[in-house]
């Protein structure tokens, strides 16, 4: 059953992305191929551990199901980036499943889209339509207010537009300023609770009166490149390099931006999962009653993914409940601060 609202109510259905299997990267020479497989061993090893954790606490957990490698060789004979972050391309809306941008001859969640509409459930890919301009990780769910960031569509800002008065006749639209991807700066974690990055710094408008913790600027990830993996040589490695920048620059993102602590699945209003500890939230978490829950992905450099991105919650146990009823109507509203 597709249903999700928010992003704490109670998990049920969870989307995890992969990888590659790691027979895809045999027609590369050995220097670009080997950390290839290293990286799909260390990034299935992690995300299994975080697998076997949810379908222990009763959440069904999809992954990606590859067919040949043919159907994810784009037109200049190079391997996509594999569907590592789910998050980027799919979007759930309360009973409703979208898939976007997706330009691959057969999708590795056509499996799972495919059951879906098997089941009856609604399942859209609207290709042609303005909310396929959408940048899903720059949309925040909180019941009856969508908070979308404006800093992520200055390209297709017209479209985003049409979407936003189509979408405001049952949702309250909140513009906000993120500066990018809104789950890395920040997570509502539980009603009036939120863990934010320093990138955000004023919620007086966006989010009144909830409790804010905000990781401190100095909280960064110091290393000499876009990517970097510790404790394996593939640093180094010039032809490894190279590919990446050449013939795979849109599967790393700059993950020195990112602040992985902040970059959290919620379980539900007691139950948080996290790649990184930052001591000082997590105790602040701790004093409301929430605990986080600590899975490593010592590939998270490489993808520039924390434990949102890596996921796509596709069914909650929740409604479309409004948690700011004195703000009225439907309709779009400014909410930059």
């Amino acid at each position: 059953m597709i249903n999700s609202n928010f992003g704490f109510t109670p998990l049920k259905e969870v989307w995890l992305g992969d990888c590659y299997p790691e027979y895809f990267y045999d027609h590369l020479p050995n220097e670009i191929a080997d950390p290839f497989r290293l990286i799909t061993q260390w990034t299935k090893e992690d995300t299994n551990k975080l697998q076997k954790f949810l379908e222990n606490r009763g959440i069904i957990v999809r992954r990606p199901v590859f067919s040949s490698i043919d159907n994810y060789i784009d037109a200049s004979g190079q391997l996509q980036k594999p569907p590592i972050t789910p998050r980027d391309d799919y979007l759930v809306l309360d009973k409703i499943l979208y898939s976007l941008h997706n330009n691959l001859k057969v999708d590795p969640w056509d499996h799972w889209l495919t059951h879906y509409k098997s089941q009856g459930c609604n399942v859209q890919s609207p290709l042609n339509l303005p909310i396929n301009c959408l940048c899903p990780p720059a949309l925040v769910r909180v019941g009856k207010d969508l908070y979308i960031d404006k800093d992520s569509h200055p390209h297709v800002w017209e479209h985003i537009c049409q979407w936003m008065v189509e979408t405001s006749q049952n949702y309250r639209i909140n513009i906000c300023s993120t500066t990018g991807h809104t789950d890395g700066v920040f997570c509502p974690v539980a009603p009036g609770v939120i863990a934010s990055s320093h990138y955000k710094t004023d919620y007086n408008q966006s989010f009144p009166e909830w409790e804010i913790f905000k990781i401190p600027q100095q909280l960064t990830n110091h290393y000499p490149k876009n990517w970097w993996i510790q404790d394996i040589n593939v640093n180094n490695n010039l032809s490894f390099s190279q590919h990446i920048q050449i013939q795979a620059k849109n599967w790393v993102g700059d993950f020195k931006e990112t602040v992985f602590e902040v970059n959290m699945l919620v379980l539900d209003q007691k139950n948080v999962v996290a790649m990184k500890n930052y001591p000082a939230l997590t105790e602040w978490l701790a004093k409301k009653g929430i605990t986080v829950h600590f899975f490593d992905l010592r590939t998270r450099s490489f993808w520039d993914g924390g434990w949102h991105c890596l996921t796509l919650d596709i069914s909650r146990e929740d409604t479309k409940e409004d948690l700011f009823p004195l703000r009225g109507d439907n309709g779009v509203y400014w909410r930059l601060k």
